[in-house]
């Protein structure tokens, strides 16, 4: 049976004080869309008729070949698409790259540990 390392105990005194300020509720809003720096495009909004309903904004896309959201520019003409594609040899490439940086850092955070005991 493997023995437990003990670890050392430190005392860290501290430095300074973080404080988190609550999230500003925006009671009457809009929401946005911006290509780079060019100006916000309005596409929804708080609506005035259900003050009592909690004023969000959910995205949703299936996985299916027309499924698609979609936003235009009116000044400059510019679209903005989402959509889902078949997996395609990048997103394979992508999604290996992802797991390799995830064990990565799992074996990072491991090592990390095993530094710190005794």
């Amino acid at each position: 049976m493997a023995k437990a390392k003990k670890t050392k105990e430190e005392k860290l005194e501290p430095i300074g004080e973080i404080k988190m300020a609550p999230a500003q509720k925006l009671e009457q809003c809009e929401w946005v869309f911006q290509f780079d720096d060019d100006e916000p495009q309005i596409f929804a909004w708080t609506s005035e008729d259900s003050p009592d309903e909690e004023p969000t904004v959910t995205l949703t896309i299936n996985n299916t070949k027309d499924a698609y959201i979609s936003f235009t520019n009116r000044n400059s003409g510019k679209k903005f698409k989402l959509f889902p594609r078949e997996l395609s040899a990048e997103g394979i490439k992508l999604r290996e790259f992802q797991k390799q940086q995830n064990e990565s850092l799992k074996k990072d955070i491991e090592n990390e540990s095993e530094n710190t005991k005794d």
